[in-house]
């Protein structure tokens, strides 16, 4: 089985400008998944809101929220949990755009 380094130069051919753009990304978008994937984890247990973690975790990701505010509530699960819904389709959108870029970077390479 190839390696994640292995994949990526396959992808972009290895110390071009592209293949670092390349890893750039996929690097900024692995923080981005990270932070949104403990927010949905801290609203899903019910953390406490007012804790600092969580104000920071909020703080860091209410940006990328925004655009998905208001599109559907959230699922209270057994009364204890819930699934706050926006938070789920920001990282199914993000991961969209994600590979919307690294196509096109693909496609750079090619030409």
């Amino acid at each position: 089985m190839p390696t994640q380094t292995e994949l990526i130069e396959s992808e972009y051919p290895p110390g071009g400008p592209v293949s670092t753009l390349g890893r750039v990304i996929n690097f900024l978008f692995g923080v981005l998944y990270t932070l949104l994937i403990v927010r949905l984890v801290l609203e899903f247990i019910n953390a406490a809101r007012d804790s600092g973690f969580f104000a920071f975790i909020r703080t860091l990701t209410d940006p990328f929220l925004a655009p998905f505010r208001g599109i559907v509530g959230s699922t209270a699960v057994d009364g204890a949990h819930r699934i706050v819904w926006p938070v789920v389709i920001a990282i199914i959108a993000y991961m969209i755009v994600h590979a919307l870029i690294r196509g096109f970077l693909r496609l750079l390479v090619r030409a």
